[in-house]
């Protein structure tokens, strides 16, 4: 299935799978315990995207537009915090699991492995494998010979029993 796909899912399992998690922590701390905890992992999204918003957002908008969506990396400064902080602001528990997970280095470093392997096994299978691709430095322009060469013109052929295979011959 394409990442599209998945994402299109994960899109409509999400609500359901949030209200799940929040009836499940409301029964082990209580209803105004979760209620609280609801919106105080809003609070902190915020508070950590106005920290880091600015300067970050500028450097990924810069890169962004230079290289386009390869650019955007999780270990690129800045990009983690602020994926993690809107990940606090959505309401739901499940994303602020995720976006409290982008803030932890070696989960990072995992996902962005992971991400990477799954770029780069997609990569594989849409290639013609007919076309090898070398780096600048692997290959060389070889002369063409017949460029000095003047074409000359074929004599018709003919086929089995002796006939020009032309039209019009």
């Amino acid at each position: 299935m394409s990442l599209v796909k998945w994402g299109f899912i994960g899109l409509l399992v999400l609500p359901a799978a949030e209200l799940a998690a929040f009836l499940l922590v409301a029964a082990l701390i209580g209803w105004f315990a979760a209620a609280l905890l609801f919106v105080a992992t809003s609070v902190v999204g915020v508070m950590l995207l106005r920290h880091s918003g600015r300067d970050n957002f500028e450097r990924l908008r810069a890169a962004f537009a230079q290289e386009g969506l390869r650019a955007v990396h999780l270990e690129t400064p800045g990009v983690a915090a602020m994926l993690g902080g809107i990940l606090l602001v959505f309401p739901g528990f499940i994303t602020d699991l995720l976006g409290a997970a982008l803030f932890v280095p070696t989960v990072r470093r995992w996902l962005t492995g992971m991400l990477a392997r799954s770029a780069s096994a997609r990569r594989r299978r849409s290639q013609d494998h007919r076309i090898i691709d070398l780096e600048p430095g692997e290959w060389r322009q070889l002369p063409d010979e017949r460029r000095g060469r003047r074409k000359s013109r074929a004599a018709p052929k003919t086929a089995a029993n002796g006939r020009s295979t032309r039209r019009g011959a």
